[in-house]
Parts: C-alpha cells; structure tokens; sequence
C-alpha cells in the first residue's frame, strides 16, 4: 500500500470520527461557556475542543480495532456492546482527566507527593463528573450509531439518514422487490 494511499484511508476513518467529536466537545465547551458568562467569567473553547477530538477520534478508532473494544460486538446486542464500550469509554476519561490534573498539580509542585496532596485537597467531583457524563454521551451516541450501522451494513445507516424520503408516487412497498419478498413470506 503506497504512503498516499495509507494516508487517505487514515484520513477517512480518523477523519470523520474526529469531526463527530469536534461537533460534539464544541457543543459542550460552548454550553460551558454560555454557563460560565452568567458569572462574567470569559472561557476559551476551540482550542479544547479541537485537541480532546483528535485524542477521542484516534483512541476510538485504535479502540474499535483491538478485542477489548470488540469483544462483545457479535454476541451481545447492540445496545449492551455500545454500553459495554460506553462505560469502558469513560473510565479511560476518568483517568485521563485525573492525569490532566495531576500532571498539571506536579508541575506546579515539583514532587508527585505534593501533586497528589493539591488534587486530594481541591477535588472537584462535579465538574470531573460532568466532564464524565458529557463524554459518555457523545461515546454512547458513536458507539450505538456505529453498531447499528455496522449491523445493517456499512454505510446502509448513513444513506438512510441522509437520503430523501420516497415521495408519495414512489411508494416503497409498490416496488417489485419488497412484493416479491412479502409473496415468499406468505
């Protein structure tokens, strides 16, 4: 496979998740925002936004490839595998956002000791936990939408979502295919 070719199909798979997220975090951390100038309090979203996509796009994708992030997709429903990847999802978050901070407390304390003190003395459990539930959301929302679409064929959701409703002439239960199927049915 040529670089060129590597490159557009990473481009592609990465691509469109990563826009997911950025719409996404883009809607938080601007709710956020809208939150936060009740208080006069001014917040800078798009660089956020733009960084947490392309980390949650890359991990969900490396994710979706590994048997950790497979493991239930052919012998559970749907909606247990996208709650089962949901859930693993957000304790990943839960860990990252702990190591955001604790990077940053060992930054400005200089000993891990220290670092772990600041954090243990200034937790904000509502703020982790909201950032935990926003994210689950938008991972539950992926995860169904890509385990149904993958349990209709690829890419049959998305022309479903996006394609135009047959007008009343074009009845779909008129065409040949659909009379053929409910004749054998019978």
């Amino acid at each position: 496979m040529s670089l060129m070719t590597r490159l557009t199909h990473e481009l592609k798979e990465v691509g469109l998740v990563t826009l997911y997220f950025l719409f996404c975090f883009g809607i938080i951390l601007t709710l956020r925002k809208l939150f936060l100038a009740s208080y006069e309090i001014k917040s800078y979203a798009l660089g956020s936004a733009v960084i947490s996509a392309l980390i949650a796009g890359k991990i969900v994708v490396i994710l979706d490839k590994t048997r950790a992030g497979t493991r239930f997709d052919r012998s559970q429903p749907t909606g247990l595998a996208a709650g089962y990847k949901t859930l693993m999802y957000m304790a990943v978050t839960i860990l990252v956002l702990f190591g955001e901070r604790l990077f940053h407390a060992y930054r400005d304390a200089g000993a891990l000791g220290k670092a772990l003190a600041e954090i243990w003395e200034h937790r904000d459990r509502n703020v982790i936990l909201a950032k935990a539930l926003c994210v689950g959301l938008t991972f539950a929302a992926y995860h169904v939408y890509a385990g149904v679409d993958r349990r209709l064929g690829k890419g049959i959701l998305w022309r479903a979502l996006w394609s135009r409703a047959p007008s009343s002439k074009e009845d779909p239960h008129d065409s040949p295919e659909i009379s053929k199927e409910s004749a054998r049915s019978r």
